[in-house]
């Protein structure tokens, strides 16, 4: 197996986007440039230069047709929970499966490659009080949902935290990821197929109640230039950035451009 460079990564993590860009438009499923993707795509018209990340949102019927219309090849394979109920991550991941990705110490249930990750994009409730306990639900299901992927007991922190760490891995272990991922994910489709005033990405909401987001931001597609090519995003692009990264525009100082994954990734 040849290790890639981060360049490598990039050039194959394109052509999984571009694929999947040509299956959206043939199928007329609507995504969106997301996350870490769109703000490289605003600040640098493509990847930000330190890091590799592919994120779309999708609304969760589109979501759903994907599930149920994507054709596996021998270079591409969608993973999701609904196909492979090993697969713990409550969004999917579209691979290219000439590729593997290593990530020591994290059992994923299923072995990755290189991908793209493709998250719902689901409603919350119009009350934002119960919107936001909604994100602590979900925050607390994902953070033992993680749990259940470590393949080692806690080794940092104090006695105490360790081994109060380590007992809830065990008893996440015992109920198992499908108990958490089922929990997320009904969680995060409680109000499917009905209009929304906050829309955003329930399943992974890393940024808590940053991603309670007015519904009006996705009412439209635009193009955006990535990398030399033309993709969708959210017309109100500048209004979800603004409330997942403050003001965006300017780069992070030197000491915090690095990327936040921990994996090698290999040709096979």
């Amino acid at each position: 197996m040849k290790e890639l460079s981060l360049n490598e990564m990039k050039e194959i993590e394109l052509e999984i986007l571009k694929h999947f860009h040509a299956f959206c438009v043939e199928n007329n499923i609507r995504y969106y440039l997301s996350h870490g993707t769109l703000l490289g795509t605003i600040r640098y018209k493509g990847f930000i230069p330190w890091d590799d990340d592919v994120d779309v949102l999708v609304p969760r019927e589109d979501y759903n047709k994907i599930i149920s219309l994507f054709k596996d090849t021998e270079q591409y394979k969608l993973f999701c929970f609904e196909r492979q109920p090993e697969y713990r991550f409550p969004y999917a991941k579209l691979c290219d499966i000439t590729t593997f990705k290593d990530e020591p110490g994290f059992d994923n249930g299923v072995k990755l490659g290189l991908d793209m990750d493709i998250f719902p994009l689901d409603a919350w409730d119009d009350d934002l009080e119960k919107a936001k306990k909604e994100v602590k639900a979900l925050q607390k299901a994902n953070f033992r949902l993680g749990l259940t992927k470590h393949c080692k007991m806690p080794s940092s922190g104090n006695f105490v935290k360790r081994t109060a760490k380590g007992l809830l891995m065990l008893f996440c272990k015992m109920r198992g990821s499908k108990y958490y991922m089922k929990k997320i994910i009904d969680i995060s489709t409680r109000y499917e197929g009905k209009p929304a005033r906050y829309l955003g990405d329930k399943a992974w909401c890393v940024y808590g109640e940053r991603d309670i987001l007015p519904a009006e931001i996705f009412e439209e597609q635009i193009e955006l230039e990535f990398e030399g090519h033309k993709f969708f995003g959210p017309k109100g692009y500048d209004a979800y950035l603004t409330s997942l990264y403050g003001d965006y525009l300017p780069e992070p100082p030197k000491e915090k451009q690095k990327t936040h994954h921990l994996f090698k990734a290999y040709k096979l």
